[in-house]
């Protein structure tokens, strides 16, 4: 069974050239931030069973923070999705992306002040609680 995590950013104003090339940066330090992460991880992920390829790399475990709208809709100023899922990997290395993709969205939501964002994951939204996405309150 697949897991995808969801995202999107609406308002009535479009992006600046700014707030444009923040966002890319923001999604390149957190995919970064990531492969930092599990470079260091893997070896233990492998060791423990959490990941089962031990010749599989951190880019080919974790699908990309990938927006596959950016600012292309009437008020749509960002949306993408990423599988959290993977078939050779457990619920640590999965968790530890989901982590880092809800700090990259939180970073990605204050550089666009005054849109509304959704996120999710499936069909189970993620709401935003003192200034953080908040798994512990998903879904009530």
């Amino acid at each position: 069974m697949s897991v995808s995590l969801y995202y999107s950013a609406h308002r009535d104003t479009p992006l600046s050239d700014a707030e444009r090339a923040g966002l890319g940066r923001i999604i390149a330090e957190g995919e970064s931030a990531l492969t930092a992460f599990a470079e260091h991880a893997l070896p233990a992920w492998v060791r423990d069973g959490e990941v089962t390829d031990p010749d599989l790399e951190p880019r080919e475990l974790f699908e990309p923070l990938a927006p596959y709208s950016f600012g292309g809709g009437r008020r749509e100023l960002f949306a993408g999705s990423s599988k959290i899922s993977h078939t050779a990997s457990g619920p640590e290395p999965q968790m530890a992306q989901l982590n880092h993709y809800l700090a990259a969205l939180a970073r990605l939501r204050d550089a666009v002040p005054g849109a509304e964002w959704r996120v999710r994951i499936d069909d189970l939204a993620i709401p935003w609680v003192d200034g953080e996405y908040d798994l512990g309150s998903a879904g009530h």
